[in-house]
């Protein structure tokens, strides 16, 4: 019941969501998601759909890895600015100069007064 607000937030409609046969996601199709499943006791991938979640429990896997053991644990309040951080540079990582792509982001998404 607490993930649905978050994936309505966070996900646009029409997005594909992967999961596990958890029964709080059976609502998903109904709220406008085009939702994939796995049944994890007959495969780890779905034959049929090729639905899988070892992509995302991977990603947590190294974000763990780099924010708690690399840098030694991080206070609570910080937790959210390193994931963003991890989760950036993750979807930056073909980019040739990711400081050159963070300004180019950092434009795109915030108002530049060049008066």
């Amino acid at each position: 019941d607490t993930l649905l607000p978050i994936i309505k937030r966070e996900c646009e409609g029409g997005s594909v969501i992967h999961s596990d046969e958890w029964p709080s996601y059976r609502c998903l199709t109904s709220e406008g998601f085009i939702h994939e499943t796995v049944n994890h006791q007959e495969n780890y991938v779905d034959p049929l759909t090729g639905a899988h979640t070892q992509g995302v429990e991977r990603s947590w896997l190294d974000a763990k890895i780099s924010i708690l053991k690399k840098k030694r644990g991080v206070p609570i309040h910080m937790l959210q600015s390193h994931l963003d951080q991890y989760c950036w540079k993750m979807w930056r990582k073909s980019q040739p100069d990711l400081f050159i792509a963070f300004l180019e982001d950092m434009r795109a998404t915030f108002i530049i007064n060049d008066d």
